[in-house]
């Protein structure tokens, strides 16, 4: 496969005080509390990673572009200074990270206000969003008044999705997956990122119907090492095709605990590349020209 303009559209990269001062943060957000304590029973164990660390695992795994997600902070305050973290990372490194908005829409006209600004400051799109870390559902009001702005300033809007059989695990979201067809259906123009494979969305496809109200959904790989076979990327291809599936990781969460627990982009991209049965066509979409025509999209609505 030609490796070239690998894009990684599902990355965390956090400020840099985090490990430091990981008490004070956790003392402000349960959330992340919960989703970032190690315990000695821990399998998967949360990272933390500096621009200048990312960039070295990304190089070794051709990886051009980090697109960062931000979190799903309980505390607004929090919201601001990770996207004013996320946007120094960006101006520091031309070119090789973009980077979406950390909100919580609960916090209303708040929020809304954050989405607009992080758009002034150059971000490419809005999440990852979580609805059951942050406890709203798919039909809040406001999240509908972040979505409507961000379908208005042409921003992608990226959802934290849980499938909703097996396990239980921190980190899990229980939101009813049947409610991003009807946010679908709300903004036809909104162009949607259903991580983690969308909770196995993609099946649903073959209705005809969800298809056409998804035509402007798309699902990333964050990780799937961690949740599926290898063959749920081939199926999630199979099944939206190709001009529909993001490569993404998740880094720096360890997502091959038995292989790895250092930072690295690397194993996955080889899985995909030896197992999933991709085509050179599909590989190149789901690798890379998919994630830059949503980032290429959102710099036109910046221009217009």
């Amino acid at each position: 496969m030609n490796r070239g303009w690998i894009v990684d559209c599902h990355t965390h990269m956090f400020p840099t005080d985090i490990p430091a001062r990981w008490d004070w943060y956790a003392a402000r957000d349960s959330c992340f509390a919960e989703l970032t304590r190690e315990t000695p029973q821990s399998r998967v164990r949360e990272a933390w990673a500096t621009p200048e660390e990312a960039l070295r695992a990304a190089d070794r795994a051709g990886v051009e572009l980090i697109v960062m997600q931000g979190w799903y902070w309980r505390d607004m305050d929090l919201c601001r200074r990770h996207n004013d973290y996320m946007e120094g990372v960006v101006q520091a490194y031309p070119g090789r990270f973009a980077a979406y908005a950390s909100i919580n829409p609960v916090f209303g006209e708040a929020a809304v206000r954050e989405v607009e600004r992080c758009r002034d400051m150059g971000f490419s799109g809005v999440g990852e969003l979580g609805p059951g870390g942050n406890g709203y559902s798919l039909d809040h009001p406001g999240l509908l008044a972040v979505l409507e702005t961000a379908e208005r300033l042409c921003l992608p809007v990226c959802f934290h999705v849980g499938e909703p059989v097996g396990h239980v695990y921190p980190g899990k979201d229980r939101t009813p997956i049947e409610g991003f067809y009807d946010i679908a259906r709300r903004f036809p123009d909104l162009r949607l990122i259903l991580a983690h494979m969308g909770g196995g969305l993609p099946f649903y496809e073959l209705l005809p119907h969800v298809r056409d109200a998804f035509r402007n959904v798309w699902y990333d790989l964050a990780a799937n090492p961690l949740l599926y076979d290898i063959r749920a990327v081939t199926a999630a291809v199979r099944l939206a095709g190709p001009e529909r599936v993001l490569f993404g990781t998740d880094f720096p969460l360890t997502i091959y605990p038995q292989q790895c627990q250092g930072q690295d982009f690397s194993l996955f991209i080889q899985d995909i590349e030896e197992h999933a049965g991709l085509t050179e066509a599909e590989w190149e979409l789901v690798m890379g020209a998919n994630m830059r025509r949503l980032l290429e999209f959102a710099e036109r609505g910046r221009n217009r």
